[in-house]
């Protein structure tokens, strides 16, 4: 027959009150759903024994209401927590953030001309200011119809989604109306020539205001004109490059000039794509001309879907201006 002294009775008994009293705590976190540990609670759970596997659990299922920072990464390794806690304290940190961010977003229509119209789901934003711009801020998250329009020009139209948190800029360049009608796949249509003022600067006399169109061809092959499709709106799935052409009109000079365009691509948000220049020229004889180059790849694919703009100058003057888009 076994017999136990009083001593051993005494040591069993003190082992099991240890077992549940951090049995008791392990679980006690567990039982208080909704509520968000606090840098301490997560200290003191750790100090006083409880596995890192039981911490992570808990973390996972309550949140924390504190940013996760260094600082208390190392509070938290010296208190005996493992990775495992360190990650489940990073993606509750994560959550608590994406919590917090605000429920609205905003946008920003940079335009040119400005003082053109906005329309968002065909209810009037306002006008951009003199400069082309305006901001729409506080926005419902969601998808939009953005409508920008001018009289006298082409209506310009993109579908966006507002996201929480984010302000978005978008920038539109409105094609003037053509006096003659084009097909349904033609592109930018043929602007209304007007007498040219000094400031564009193009050494032609009488040379009017030019017209800019884009049409998609191989990277290095440029296609005779009697080959071009113009289009304003183009198929990231099968454009390879884009090329614009600048079509000028104007009285015979009588001599040959020679000048230099120089043309700037603008990316969707608006950053510098590329530069290019060419070396144009009109003959004496000549009543009209026109001058293109193209930007893209040997194979389609690459372009990004979004509103392009490009600016033409002449001697640090801009005498033109057009953009197309990627679907």
């Amino acid at each position: 027959m076994e017999r136990r002294t009083k001593g051993s009775i005494f040591a069993v008994s003190i082992a099991a009150c240890l077992a549940l009293l951090i049995l008791t705590v392990a679980q006690a976190p567990a039982a208080q759903k909704g509520k968000a540990l606090n840098e301490q609670e997560i200290l003191e759970l750790l100090e006083g024994g409880v596995p890192s596997s039981r911490v992570s659990e808990i973390v996972d299922d309550r949140g924390i209401d504190f940013e996760f920072t260094t600082p208390i990464e190392h509070k938290v390794r010296d208190a005996g927590g493992a990775d495992d806690v360190v990650a489940a304290l990073k993606r509750a940190s994560q959550r608590r953030a994406d919590s917090e961010q605000p429920p609205t977003g905003g946008l920003v229509v940079k335009s040119t001309p400005g003082e053109s119209e906005i329309y968002l789901n065909d209810e009037p934003k306002g006008m951009t200011s003199p400069e082309g711009e305006i901001r729409l801020p506080d926005l419902k998250p969601g998808p939009y119809n953005l409508r920008v329009s001018l009289p006298g020009y082409q209506s310009y139209e993109k579908a966006m989604t507002i996201t929480a948190g984010d302000e978005q800029t978008v920038y539109v360049t409105l094609v003037q109306k053509s006096a003659v009608a084009t097909t349904k796949d033609s592109a930018l249509p043929t602007q209304q020539s007007t007498p040219a003022t000094p400031a564009s600067g193009i050494p032609v006399p009488g040379v009017r205001t030019p017209t800019v169109q884009f049409y998609e061809g191989p990277h290095d092959l440029t296609l005779d004109k009697s080959q071009r499709v113009y289009r304003y709106s183009f198929d990231r799935f099968t454009t390879r490059s884009v090329y614009w052409e600048l079509d000028l009109n104007y009285p015979p000079p009588g001599r040959r000039i020679d000048f230099q365009v120089d043309a700037f691509w603008y990316k969707p948000d608006g950053t510098e794509m590329a530069r290019q220049s060419i070396s144009a020229y009109v003959q004496a004889q000549w009543g009209s001309s026109w001058h293109t180059l193209g930007y893209g790849w040997a194979e389609p694919g690459h372009w990004i879907p979004g509103s392009y703009r490009v600016d033409f100058y002449f001697r640090n003057l801009r005498i033109a201006s057009g953009t197309f888009q990627i679907n």
